[in-house]
């Protein structure tokens, strides 16, 4: 096999100079220091400070109004003075006449007076002196004596009727059987337990007290519970329930 040769054209060209090729260099060079310059000039040219945007605020005021200027009224014209009238010229006084003289007329004479008789003389009334004339008393005022007061008869008191005392065992109140703990009867506890039962107007239990135990508090506990829902016979005095105290006992005990 032939090896592959690559073959070359010789060109035509005629080969530059060296100082024509240092040249372009140096130019090439400047040409790129003047563009790097002007692009670092641009770099480091300040930035424009930028200011953030101004918030106007708008209050909304009522403008006060403006003053009224007040409105002269032209004044108005005096009024015409009105023609006095000519006054008129004083007569001139009369002249009196002369007073008629009075004529002279002639007096009458005058009658002349009777003399008046004289008067008679009165005798005069002797009075008596206040020490002469007899004296007369008054009587005393008769001022009867009071009539003594009645005495208000004294209230007689009422016998008071007698009290009939509470009762907790009667045919008719039907009160449940005695209920036995099952703990008792397990352990085979016994006993009495007595109590105080305060019975009220209406027949129920009010203040209960434990008089005397039974020596077990599960006994004690269950009679003072059983006893609170019995009804009793409420003590009464005449026809007028009242409250009263009874004794309960409350046996426990076991069947043999």
């Amino acid at each position: 096999m032939r090896p592959n040769t690559l073959a070359t054209a010789p060109t035509n060209q005629p080969d530059k100079p060296l100082w024509a090729m240092a040249l372009a260099c140096l130019i090439s060079i400047a040409l790129h220091g003047e563009i790097w310059r002007a692009w670092q000039g641009m770099a480091t040219e300040p930035l424009p400070d930028i200011k953030p945007p101004q918030v106007i605020e708008v209050a909304l005021t009522h403008a006060a109004p403006s003053p009224v200027a007040p409105v002269v009224m032209p004044a108005a014209p005096p009024p015409a003075a009105l023609p006095t009238p000519a006054k008129p010229l004083p007569k001139p006084p009369e002249k009196p006449k002369p007073a008629p003289k009075p004529k002279q007329v002639a007096k009458p004479a005058e009658p002349k007076k009777a003399a008046p008789p004289k008067p008679t003389p009165v005798p005069k009334e002797t009075v008596p002196e206040a020490d002469s004339l007899p004296r007369f008393t008054a009587p005393p005022a008769f001022n009867p004596a009071p009539a003594p007061a009645k005495a208000s008869p004294t209230p007689v008191p009422s016998a008071a009727p007698p009290l009939v005392n509470a009762a907790y065992s009667a045919p008719g109140l039907k009160n449940p059987p005695t209920r036995y703990p099952k703990i008792a009867q397990m352990r085979q506890w016994e006993g009495t337990v007595t109590l105080k039962v305060k019975v009220l107007a209406d027949g129920t239990a009010g203040e209960i007290q434990i008089v005397s135990g039974s020596g077990h508090e599960i006994l004690d506990e269950s009679a003072v519970e059983q006893v609170k829902e019995w009804h009793f016979i409420p003590a009464h005095r005449g026809d007028k329930t009242v409250e009263d105290w009874v004794r309960v006992p409350i046996s426990f005990k076991l069947k043999s």
